[in-house]
This record gives C-alpha cells, structure tokens and sequence, in this order.
C-alpha cells in the first residue's frame, strides 16, 4: 500500500531527457516508484494525471523569504508556484546574524517587542528557530557579508577597508555560520555596506566559503555600465578563491547597455571550460525589484540608516544627494539613471499604501511636489522602508540568458500573503517560464526548463535527494498541465496561477489546483548534513 500514487501522466526526471509516460508512488515521504504500476496497486489518495506532467519540485535558487519568514512563515506563494525548496540570504543580506540596529528595526517592523528576537544576533540560534516553526517550503540559506560586514565595523564609517582586527573578526563569524550550516556567503555589492568591501575582502569571505566546500552568490556591483567589468571581477574572486560562484539574477540594466550579455555569458562559459563552477540565476521580466533608498548614492549611506535619513531632513544636504544622483557616476550602479523617476514604479509603502502603484513621477504630481522631494519624503515617511520596481531591462537579454545552460531560476523574493501587491516574478517565476516562455514562445524545450529549475541547482547547490524523479528521492513533486500553465498576476495585480494541479513537499500534498492549502510540510535544510 502506497500512500500516494500519480498515475497516467508525462515524466519529466529533472535530468533534461524527453517526457515518458509513467506512473509516480510515494511511500513515507520519498518516491517509491516510478514506472508502469500494474492495475492492483494501491494508495490512499490516488491523482489522475493524464494530460500533465510530473516533475521534481521546483528549486528557487535567488530567494529572500529568510527576512521574511519570521512574519510569514508559510510563504504562499512559493509552494503556490511549484517551488519546494527556498535558497534564500541573498544579496549580502541575510536574516542573521544582525548587528543591534538591524535587530532592533526587525523587531519594530513586526510589532515584536525589544529583545524578543534575539536570536538574530547569531547564525546557529536563529537556524534552530527556524527548525522549531512550521515551514510552507523547505529552506536553506547563505550567510549575508554586508549583514556580518555591518556587525564587525560597529555602527561606525563603513566605507573603508576592514582593520586586520576585522577581517579577522567578519571570517569567525563566517567560519560560525558555516558550521551552522549556511548553503555559503552572499555579496550584495550595491547595497552598503558590503559595498565598500575590495575584492581582496571579498576573495577573503569567499575562501571561508570555500573550505566547507560552499559557493558565494553575488548582487554584483554593476548590472549596467560596467557590467562586463563587474562579471570579470566576480570571476577573479572566485578563480583566487577556488570557490564555486553564483551571480545572481544576470541582467542588463538600461537601454544602453541592452545586449552586453552577448559579452557576458562567453565569459562565464569560458570560466567554466577553465574548471570552474560559475553558474546564473535569473527571474524572467524585464523590470527589477528593490528598496528606493537605491535612488540614494552610497556615500550618503556610509554611516547607517539613521544618518541617511537626518541626511534627508536636512535641505542642504538634500541638494547634495539629488545633485550626486544626477551625475552618471560609472563605478556605481544608479537605479535611478536606469529607469528614471517615470519608470520607478512605488510597489510597497507601509505609511502610504495608497500611493502603491503609482511611479515616482505619478506620486509627485498626486503630492504636488518636485519628484527629488517626492521621492526623498516618502523615504523619511516610511523609514527607509519603501520598494520600488524598475523598468530597465530588454526582453532579448532576459531570453538569451534563459537560453544559456548554466542559467537557474529564482523570485528574487520573499513571502508574500495572497492578494499582495507585489513584483510578478515573486509569485510567478516559474509557471511564467514555463507558460510564456516554453508554450508561448518555443526559446526552450520544457524538459531543459525543468533542468534549470530541478537539477542544476540541487547539483549547484549539493543538496541531497532533491531535483530528480528518481525512486528513493524526496517526494517533493509538482503536477502541471502545459497547455495552461502561467503567470496571470502583473505589477498591479496579484491573482493565482494557472495550470498548477498539485504540489507534493515530502509526500504531502500543498497546492491544488493552484491554491496553497495550508499544509506546512517544510524542512531547513542545513549544508553538509
């Protein structure tokens, strides 16, 4: 007796090979069997999957549902889109472990009181407070530089070199942190203060990574002007380092650098022919996705939160920073260059809901404001705390990354509550991928889409027993029919997917026919374990 069996449907392993006919069983949460069952088996709950495929379940290989997770722990919309298991602590910023500042401004955010969240403060207690909560998805984390960067400099100038002292210090806690389990470290290398970092610091965090047999991922410091030079750079560290490296979410930012992936994707190809592992992840739009205080140049931010914005109270300063954001500067990256203030769409503002949805340009002509000013008071107004989607990218350049072999797929995002106003990808990667880009338009065959999404990051990853259809695997699984699959939601709309008929974690099911059912079949997933 098997407790599941998905019978009639179209196999697909994770291994890049055509669909096959085949019937899928599950017994005590692994796969069980796969093949042609005869007629007297049994299961207690058996799903008729003609005319769909079955596939292992979807691997989000660039997420941030670790800052996440502690106020919304299900993470909706991760199973609701195929994904099982969560890579999150990107970006150079992880949930831990969290300088006083940082922790003090999570508890707030969430209503907590003082000192209820302390665990933050350290790697190992808050992966054990993960293991205590019930997970929607299965998660495992890198751990942040710019989070452990903040920790080590102590509130004070960031935008320096490390002391001796410090360097010293940033590689105990990584050392900590990968003993903990980290998937390695995360560089986020726009945002301060990992931004400050050299590449000598950088090789540095990405040799701790390295002798745990762990990878770094990268923001890097440019995905414009000098995109190329930024991936060049990346694969220094990680030749000098000897690290497996992943930059993330691979684009071209800004019309004119639209078409640079031409330059750069020979160059990851050719690191890898050299015996490196340098792999991609990617989302599949063509507007990114971040907080406004991006618009601020990094100069501004050197001294922490709470000094950008008296920075920003100050009118004399404010004519410095909007005098700095109108300069093209070429060794740091400008959202606000890229998409200007009419293609800077305002997503979320916990003080002004009611402007969500409305760009930049749109919110200072609502307020009456110049749009500096407009942008500058909503970042006072909401602390520092308000996101923003940015229109910058070229199609062209997000399918020939799509294309490209070493390419993952990741929401860039976190967890989000049905219905929430969001960026798309964070809710639709995936049955995106599959239904625009696979059905629609034919740039990749669906069993090499189901690759990049299942066994090239369990593979990248090292993650055990996950990315295969294969009999002694995790049942993680996902069922979806190809004629319908997609992503419904837009920039202004969030709505379920399509086409999504079941979700396994484990065995258990978690979605049907496109919506979450509550279960919380998640795992953390430590590295090395």
């Amino acid at each position: 007796m098997y407790d599941r069996i998905i019978c009639g449907g179209q196999v697909i392993d994770g291994t890049g090979n055509p669909p096959f006919r085949a019937d899928v069983a599950v017994k005590d949460g692994k796969i069980a069997f796969v093949g042609l069952l005869p007629p007297e088996a049994q299961a207690q709950e058996v799903l008729d999957a003609q005319g769909h495929y079955v596939t292992p379940g979807f691997i989000d290989a660039h997420s941030h549902a670790d800052v996440t997770v502690f106020g919304n722990p299900q993470s909706h919309n991760k199973a609701g889109q195929g994904i099982t298991t969560d890579i999150s602590g990107h970006c150079g910023t992880s949930n831990a472990p969290r300088d006083q500042a940082s922790l003090r401004h999570e508890e707030e955010k969430l209503g907590r009181p003082a000192g209820s969240m302390g665990y933050l403060s350290s790697y190992g207690k808050t992966i054990s407070q993960l293991e205590s909560m019930k997970l929607g998805v299965n998660m495992a984390q890198y751990v942040g530089h710019g989070s452990i960067r903040a920790i080590v400099c102590q509130g004070e100038n960031q935008n320096r070199p490390l002391t001796k002292k410090e360097l010293d210090h940033m590689e105990g806690l990584l050392k900590e942190a990968m003993e903990e389990g980290a998937m390695g470290v995360s560089f986020g290398l726009i945002y301060p203060p990992g931004s400050y970092a050299d590449l000598d610091e950088l090789v540095a965090a990405a040799r701790v990574a390295a002798r745990y047999d762990r990878s770094f991922s990268v923001h890097m410091r440019s995905e414009s002007l000098r995109l190329v030079e930024s991936v060049k750079d990346m694969i220094q560290v990680a030749r000098r380092a000897d690290c497996r490296a992943l930059l993330s979410h691979h684009k071209a930012k800004g019309r004119a650098n639209w078409d640079k992936t031409t330059l750069t994707l020979p160059l990851i190809e050719q690191a890898n022919r050299e015996g490196m592992e340098v792999e991609l992840d990617q989302y599949p739009y063509t507007a990114s996705a971040t907080y406004l205080g991006v618009y601020i140049p990094q100069k501004f931010q050197a001294q922490g939160r709470a000094h950008t914005l008296e920075l920003l109270r100050d009118k004399n300063a404010r004519q410095e920073i909007r005098k700095a954001m109108e300069q093209v500067n070429p060794l740091e990256e400008s959202n606000f260059q890229n998409a200007g203030f009419a293609g800077t769409l305002i997503s979320r503002s916990p003080n002004h809901p009611e402007v969500e949805g409305l760009t930049v340009a749109e919110l200072a002509e609502k307020w009456g404001k110049d749009p500096f000013d407009a942008a500058f008071d909503l970042l006072l107004e909401d602390n520092f705390d308000t996101d923003g989607i940015y229109f910058m990218m070229s199609e062209k350049d997000v399918i020939r990354v799509l294309q490209y072999r070493r390419t993952m797929v990741g929401t860039d995002g976190g967890g989000v509550m049905p219905g929430q106003i969001t960026h798309p990808r964070i809710v639709g990667s995936f049955p995106q991928i599959l239904g625009r880009y696979v059905r629609d338009l034919g740039v990749l065959e669906v069993e090499e889409a189901i690759r990049r999404m299942t066994s090239l990051p369990a593979q990248f990853f090292r993650l055990k027993n996950k990315g295969l259809l294969r009999e002694g695997f995790d049942a993680d699984l996902v069922v979806f029919d190809p004629l319908t699959i997609g992503c419904p939601s837009d920039y202004h709309t969030t709505v379920p997917n399509q086409g999504i008929k079941a979700v396994y974690i484990a065995g258990q099911k978690v979605v049907e026919d496109n919506i979450y059912n509550g279960t919380c079949a998640g795992q953390v997933i430590r590295a090395g374990r």
